[in-house]
C-alpha cells in the first residue's frame, strides 16, 4: 500500500520518462528474441545443402549484426529513461524529508535519535531511488522478456515451451514462500543499521567526553555488540538471497534438461528442426540472466517497502498548524504580550505540570526578567511563547490576539528566541551570525556584542571556520554569536534564555547596555541567573516549581523574602 501511494506521488509525474523506456526495453527484448530465429534460419539452409545456405547464411548474419547494434543504442536510451527518474527522485525526497522535519514541532522530530533520521535520509532514500530507477528497469525487463520469449517459444513449438515454462512456474511459488521471511528481516536490518549509525554519531560527538572519563573500552564494546547484531541480520539476509537465487538458476538448468529430453526427441523424429532446436536453446539462455536478477529485484522491492514505510513515518504527519489554514498576521510593531491562566506539560509527559496557572502581562516595548532555580518553567515559558510547543488555546496572547491563530511562520519572522545552549552550524563565523539574513548589518551587531574585538584576532576574521558545534570559539563566545544571530534580525520580541551565563561580567555590562539602547525596543523577556543582568527590567518574575511566586522591580524584590534576595545577596557576596 505505501509503496503504491509511494509511486502516485513521486514516480506518476514521472510516466513518460517510463513509457519511453518501457518502449525502449520492448524494442531491446524483441530485437534480442528475434536473433535466434534468424540463427535458426541460417543453420536450417546449411543443414539443406541446396548451394545457397552460404549465402543465406551471410545476409542473416548481417542482420544479425544490424540488431546487435540496435540493441546496444536502445538498452542505452532504456536505462537513461529509467534511472533519470530514479535520480530527480532522490533529491526530491531528500527535499521532502528535510522541509517536513523542519515544519514540524520539535516533540514530533524527537521521536527519534538523530542517527536515526540520517539513516532515513540516506539508507532509505536510496533503496527508493533504486526502486524508482534501477527495479522499475528490471521489472519492465524481467516481464517483457518472459513474454516475448515466451511469444517466441510458442510460435516455436507449443508442447516445448509448455515444458520449460514448468520449472519457471515452480521456482517462483517457490521463491514467493521467502519473501515474508525476507520482509521481516529486511526490517530488522535496517532499523539496526539506524541504531548503529545514532551511536557512531553520538559517539564522535562525545569523543572528548570518553576520552576524559577512559572509557574508550566500554564504548568499543558496545559497539561491538551492535556491529555484531547487524552483521548477524546482514547474513541471514544475504543467505537467504543465496537460497533464492539458486533456485531460479535450478529452473534454468532444468529448462535445458527438458529442452535436451524433448527437444532432442522432437528432433530426431523430426517434429523440429535443427535450427528451431538450437533457436530454443538460444532463448532458453538468454531468458536465464533477467531470471537470476529476480531474486535481486525481490528482495530490493522487500527493502524499499521497508524504507517508505520508515520515510512515511515522518512525511505523512500533518504539523500541528492550529493557524492553518487562516493565519492572523501578527503585530508588526513590539506588541503587548498578555499570559492567563497558562498550565502546561510537555506530550511525553502530560502528568508532570511544568507551568501552573501562570497569569503575566508583559507591555509593549518592555523588558520582563525571570529567575528561577533548574527545572522551574523558565525556558519552557519562552517556548509556549515562541511556538516552539503550542500553549493551550487562549492562554498566550498578542495585543489581544491568541497566538495559537497567528500565522506562525509570520510570526516567527516577527520573534528571535536564543536559546540557553548555543548551536553553532560548521560553517563560518559570518555564516552563522547572518544565518540567511542582511549581511549588511554585520559589522554593526559584532561591534554590538563586542565580538569584534574576537574576530580581530582570528587570522581569517569573520570567514574563520568555527568547527562542528562551534568547537574552535569558547563558551563567552558561542553565546555572543547567538546573541549576534537573534540581534541582527532587528525583530518585535526578542526572548533571551540565559544568554551572558558564559560571558564576563565587564562583556555583560556592555550588552545589558546595547539591548536597552535600541531606537526602537522589542517586547523582551530576559532568562537569567545573574541578578546583574536582571536588575535594569521594567519588571522581573521569580518562577518555582512551575509557579510564579514573586514579581516586581529590582528594588521591590530586593525587600522582600525569598529566591530573589537570596541569589542577590549571595551574588553581591561572591563579587
Amino acid at each position: 500500500m505505501l509503496l503504491l501511494r509511494f509511486s502516485r506521488q513521486y514516480l506518476a509525474r514521472y510516466a513518460l520518462w517510463y513509457l519511453l523506456g518501457t518502449l525502449a526495453l520492448i524494442a531491446t527484448n524483441w530485437l534480442s528474441v528475434t536473433i535466434p530465429l534468424y540463427l535458426a534460419d541460417g543453420i536450417d539452409a546449411l543443414m539443406a545443402n541446396d548451394g545457397t545456405g552460404l549465402a543465406h547464411v551471410r545476409q542473416n548474419a548481417l542482420i544479425i549484426a544490424g540488431m546487435g547494434l540496435l540493441i546496444t543504442v536502445v538498452r542505452t536510451a532504456s536505462r537513461l529513461m529509467f534511472f533519470t527518474p530514479g535520480r530527480l527522485v532522490e533529491a526530491r525526497l531528500k527535499r521532502d524529508l528535510f522541509s517536513r522535519l523542519l515544519e514540524q514541532q520539535p516533540t514530533f522530530v524527537r521521536q527519534w535519535p538523530v542517527g536515526d533520521l540520517v539513516s532515513r535520509a540516506s539508507s532509505d532514500v536510496t533503496f527508493l531511488r533504486l526502486l524508482a530507477g534501477f527495479a522499475a528497469l528490471q521489472l519492465v525487463n524481467v516481464t517483457v522478456a518472459l513474454i516475448l520469449t515466451g511469444i517466441q517459444m510458442v510460435r516455436i513449438s507449443p508442447i516445448l515451451a509448455l515444458w520449460v515454462s514448468l520449472p519457471i512456474l515452480v521456482a517462483l511459488v517457490v521463491t514467493r514462500l521467502f519473501l515474508g521471511q525476507l520482509f521481516r528481516l529486511v526490517k530488522q536490518l535496517q532499523a539496526q543499521e539506524a541504531d548503529l549509525s545514532d551511536f557512531i554519531l553520538s559517539s564522535y560527538q562525545g569523543i572528548a567526553t570518553i576520552s576524559a572519563f577512559g572509557a574508550e573500552d566500554a564504548f568499543l564494546e558496545r559497539f561491538n555488540h551492535k556491529n555484531r547484531s547487524l552483521l548477524r541480520s546482514t547474513l541471514k539476509r544475504a543467505n537467504l538471497r543465496t537460497v533464492v537465487g539458486p533456485i531460479l538458476s535450478l529452473a534454468a538448468a532444468l529448462n535445458v534438461c527438458l529442452l535436451i529430453y524433448f527437444g532432442g526427441t522432437m528432433a530426431i523424429e523430426g517434429g523440429l528442426s535443427v535450427g528451431d532446436l538450437v533457436a530454443f536453446i538460444t532463448l532458453i539462455a538468454y531468458l536465464t540472466v533477467p531470471l537470476r536478477s529476480l531474486s535481486f529485484l525481490l528482495s530490493l522491492l522487500k527493502q524499499a517497502e521497508v524504507a517508505a514505510g520508515r520515510l512515511a513515518a515522518v512525511l505523512l504527519p500533518e504539523p500541528e498548524r492550529p493557524d492553518k489554514p487562516y493565519g492572523r498576521p501578527p503585530p508588526d510593531v513590539p506588541p503587548t504580550i498578555s499570559i492567563q491562566n497558562l498550565t502546561f506539560s510537555y506530550p511525553d509527559s502530560p502528568e508532570q505540570l511544568v507551568l501552573k496557572d501562570i497569569d503575566l502581562e508583559i507591555p509593549a516595548g518592555s523588558t520582563l526578567g525571570v529567575l528561577g532555580l533548574t527545572g522551574s518553567g523558565k525556558t519552557t515559558l519562552l517556548r509556549c511563547i515562541s511556538r516552539l510547543y503550542n500553549p493551550p488555546p487562549s492562554t498566550v496572547a498578542l495585543n489581544g490576539i491568541d497566538v495559537l491563530t497567528v500565522d506562525l511562520d509570520a510570526w516567527r519572522r516577527q520573534m528571535t528566541l536564543v536559546p540557553q545552549r548555543a548551536f553553532l552550524f560548521s560553517e563560518s563565523l559570518k555564516d552563522n551570525i547572518i544565518l540567511g539574513n542582511d549581511e549588511g548589518k554585520l559589522s554593526w551587531v559584532t561591534k554590538a556584542t563586542t565580538l569584534d574585538v574576537d574576530i580581530a584576532s582570528l587570522s581569517e576574521g569573520v570567514s574563520t571556520q568555527v568547527g562542528e558545534s562551534g568547537v574552535r570559539l569558547s563558551g563567552g563566545q558561542r553565546q555572543r554569536v547567538a546573541l549576534a544571530r537573534g540581534l541582527i534580525r532587528q525583530t518585535t520580541v526578542l526572548l533571551l534564555d540565559d544568554v551572558l551565563s558564559a560571558v564576563d561580567h565587564e562583556t555583560e555590562r556592555e550588552l545589558i547596555t546595547t539591548l536597552r539602547g535600541a531606537a526602537i525596543r522589542p517586547t523582551t523577556i530576559m532568562v537569567s541567573h545573574r541578578i546583574s543582568a536582571l536588575q535594569h527590567a521594567d519588571q522581573i518574575i521569580v518562577l518555582d516549581s512551575g509557579s510564579l511566586v514573586a514579581r516586581g522591580t529590582h528594588k521591590e524584590l530586593c525587600r522582600q523574602p525569598g529566591l530573589y534576595r537570596d541569589t542577590w545577596e549571595h551574588q553581591g557576596e561572591a563579587e
